[in-house]
């Protein structure tokens, strides 16, 4: 199996990040083939979902936990025939692909999330596994972030977005909370507040590592002003800021 600007709203002044409003008030989340170190986290972030599906392998997360899924997506070459036929007995939309194609099953798994409308999209088991496949989530998370979707990597310890220019973020993260930053993208510019390393109009280079190993020490936010860069922070509850946006 193969690895694998946003528009500026009316009347927003130059220079500020656009506060592009979500396609949809309800959570997507994908189920990959990596690590589920913690059942009970990775239970909890399905109930937030709307809208959970499956990349072949990632069934077995589900069919292990009692985890409802919606879709389940694939070439199926790390399920057996019995894991696919409970998944379609139990009236699971599935989506079978060829073993020799052009997109990997956690590729085609995002694609029928983003296809459902969502405002947030969540990968789980998106670490621990091939380091070419990682490397490839954060290819999807680009993705998401041109299509104007909040997307993001979420482990009990370490939660990862994509930040595509402009814009800006506020960090949930308590004061201690380790947060690194990596260009994806070429050299991007960024403004980084409430760490202990802050950057004001600042070049993180992608042939540089300027932006790894920070921390929060307050009220922290990140804006990006070109490029895309990953934001890594090491807190499973992080949400960049979709949790402040939540009402009270």
């Amino acid at each position: 199996m193969p690895a694998g600007g946003r528009p500026r709203p009316p009347g927003a002044p130059a220079g500020c990040p656009a506060r592009v409003p979500p396609r949809g008030s309800f959570a997507a989340l994908v189920l990959l083939g990596g690590d589920y170190e913690d059942a009970g986290y990775y239970r909890s972030r399905c109930a937030e979902a709307r809208f959970v599906v499956a990349a072949d392998g990632g069934l077995r997360f589900a069919l292990a936990h009692g985890v409802r899924v919606d879709a389940l997506v694939g070439d199926f070459d790390s399920l057996g025939a019995a894991d696919v036929a409970a998944a379609e007995a139990a009236g699971v939309r599935v989506e079978r692909h060829p073993v020799r194609k052009d997109a990997t099953d956690g590729e085609l798994a995002v694609e029928a999330a983003l296809a459902e409308g969502p405002g947030e999209l969540m990968l789980a088991g998106a670490l621990g596994g091939a380091l070419d496949h990682v490397v490839g989530h954060l290819a999807l998370l680009r993705r998401a972030a041109r299509r104007g979707v909040a997307a993001r990597i979420v482990s009990p310890r370490l939660c990862v977005t994509a930040l595509m220019a402009p814009a800006q973020v506020g960090l949930d993260a308590a004061p201690g909370a380790r947060v690194s930053l990596a260009s994806l993208e070429g050299d991007a510019r960024v403004t980084l507040e409430g760490l202990v390393y802050p950057l004001r109009d600042g070049v993180l280079a992608a042939d540089a590592c300027l932006g790894l190993g920070n921390s929060v020490v307050g009220r922290a936010r990140v804006t990006v002003h070109d490029g895309v860069v990953a934001v890594f922070v090491h807190d499973g509850e992080e949400t960049f800021g979709r949790r402040r946006q939540e009402p009270r």
